[in-house]
């Protein structure tokens, strides 16, 4: 509730109910009445007449009642026709503080010398207090010399040892464009509990890590609101591999997997076999072919949930969400005969 609404129901309720209760004391404590002289209890005073009660006294009453009644038949219809508007004003008003908190719990926290003084830890408190440090790993929000918004990137390297292997530098996925590979449930599921066997840790504090689910909330709608996670953002299938087939149907493929799978398989189809950091299962050298024609499709259609393999199908399996730039059958087939040439 804003100030201002604040001031109004002070102003309509409580202000009169205040006159109201002191006109009250003021009559019921008058010093010229025998039963106040003489300290009655109110209870026990003898009552008024009827022709005092049924005669003025009662038309009294009635028309402070009448007043009371359309002054209560004003006041509600005038207060809540704004009703809508303070609720989109509170909606819109909570997007924009659970933006900036996302953008804070992303960052790192800064630094403060040994010398500051109260003031300026008084002003980078919150950011302290929120930084949970993601773009150590996946980088910050910049945009790139001379370019704009549409150019933002996020994506960053760290030094990692799996378990049983030596020390790699590991590139921790783009986020800018997470939303157009991931739905919402599973980008919540791996910030909540991590990735085994990559530098990605538990953040949900229901499994051990420090982030509520408000805080996992407002990194969401931050990485959401990035230019390459709207609708739209993803880079665009030519005309001509809208439907490709016969002897497009390879070459196509090829423009299709550059498009949508070469951020997790890599531009050569190599995967983790060529570079341990990449998320994506190697697919070139025929790695693909253990895999019925089939059972590749089905792959594809479906994806691999929570193994990290989206659904790529206009019409995936019961229960699984469509994506946000699915692929059409004919352009399903093509990445099939692409990744199986490889």
């Amino acid at each position: 509730m804003e100030a201002s609404d604040i001031w109004v129901l002070a102003l309509a309720l409580i202000v009169p109910a205040l006159i109201l209760w002191g006109v009250y004391l003021a009559r019921s404590g008058r010093t010229g009445r025998p039963s106040v002289i003489l300290g009655i209890p109110q209870a026990l005073r003898p009552g008024a007449a009827d022709e005092t009660l049924e005669g003025p006294r009662l038309e009294r009453i009635q028309r402070w009642g009448l007043v009371a009644t359309l002054a209560i038949a004003l006041f509600i219809p005038a207060y809540w026709l704004g009703e809508i508007q303070r609720q989109e004003a509170f909606a819109s008003r909570f997007d924009e503080e659970s933006l900036e908190r996302g953008q804070l719990i992303f960052a790192v926290p800064p630094e403060l010398p040994e010398e500051t003084n109260a003031q300026a830890f008084k002003d980078a408190e919150h950011a302290i207090a929120l930084g949970m440090g993601c773009a150590n790993c996946h980088g910050a929000a910049i945009v790139p010399e001379g370019g704009d918004e549409g150019d933002l990137a996020l994506g960053g390297t760290t030094n990692f040892t799996p378990p049983g292997s030596k020390e790699v530098a590991y590139k921790a996925p783009p986020l800018n464009n997470v939303f157009q590979r991931w739905d919402e449930e599973v980008v919540r599921f791996t910030i909540e509990r991590g990735r085994p066997g990559t530098p990605m840790p538990t953040w949900g504090v229901e499994y051990g890590g420090p982030m509520t689910e408000q805080m996992i909330d407002d990194v969401m709608l931050w990485l959401r609101s990035l230019p390459g996670n709207q609708l739209g953002a993803a880079e665009p299938i030519s005309d001509d591999c809208q439907n490709p087939s016969g002897k497009d149907l390879k070459s196509c493929g090829e423009e299709i997997f550059q498009a949508r799978c070469a951020v997790c398989h890599g531009a050569e189809g190599s995967g983790k076999e060529k570079e341990p950091w990449m998320q994506g299962v190697a697919l070139w050298k025929g790695d693909v072919r253990h895999l019925s024609e089939s059972e590749h499709e089905v792959t594809i259609r479906n994806g691999r949930r929570f193994a990290f393999m989206p659904q790529w199908a206009e019409a995936p399996a019961q229960g699984l969400p469509v994506p946000p730039n699915p692929l059409t059958d004919a352009q399903i087939e093509a990445v099939i005969a692409y990744e199986r040439s490889l």
